[in-house]
């Protein structure tokens, strides 16, 4: 009876100390990792959203952009790619874009009715003292924490022997911020009217 009260208490016997403070040890251990994980993944999916909703504002700035290009002659673009200038014939306006080194994406404009001579109306020195409201560095950044960069590269037209339509590739870049590491690509392709050739033209 004795041998079956030992054997009986034996098999009874729960968790010793040392196994209960590992088995806790282990617990706390994953659940700071799954914590970690699970923040990670909720922070990286909300700045993936702002991300979508900086693109979409960005896509919206672009496809203006492109509007004005295709009827317009692109009178100069920075040896840094950073800025463009060109006169669109459609909404008789001089144009200038531009990446700012700050992250921001801006444009200004100003009406011209009536066209002298396109390249000394609509340059830069006339931009930046027509005194006109519009001829103010307008902000066309997403939102006002995020941060873009970008380039212009442009073909232009040629009315010679070998005319050929030219054509300007926008390409831009937008972060939720400069130190971040998430980013979002987008790039359009816009072909000109010629209408430098249209205007020259009889």
């Amino acid at each position: 009876m004795k041998g079956n009260r030992k054997q009986f208490s034996k098999k009874a016997a729960g968790f010793t100390l040392i196994e209960l403070i590992v088995s806790i040890g282990v617990f706390a251990i994953m659940s700071v990792s799954l914590s970690a994980a699970f923040t990670s993944g909720f922070s990286t999916f909300g700045n993936s959203r702002e991300i979508q909703h900086d693109v979409e504002a960005a896509q919206y700035s672009m496809n203006m952009l492109a509007k004005y290009l295709r009827t317009s002659s692109v009178l100069e673009v920075a040896a840094a790619k950073d800025d463009i200038r060109f006169y669109d014939y459609s909404a008789k306006r001089c144009f200038e874009y531009r990446f700012n080194s700050g992250g921001t994406f801006q444009a200004r404009w100003k009406n011209i009715a009536s066209m002298t001579d396109v390249t000394t109306d609509c340059s830069a020195s006339t931009l930046g003292s027509c005194g006109d409201p519009s001829c103010v560095w307008k902000n066309l950044t997403p939102t006002s924490g995020s941060y873009v960069t970008g380039q212009f590269y442009a073909t232009t037209s040629t009315n010679g022997a070998t005319k050929s339509v030219g054509r300007v590739t926008v390409t831009m870049s937008i972060k939720k911020n400069s130190t971040a590491k998430l980013k979002s690509d987008i790039q359009t392709t816009v072909s000109l009217r010629d209408y430098d050739y249209v205007a020259k033209t009889p």
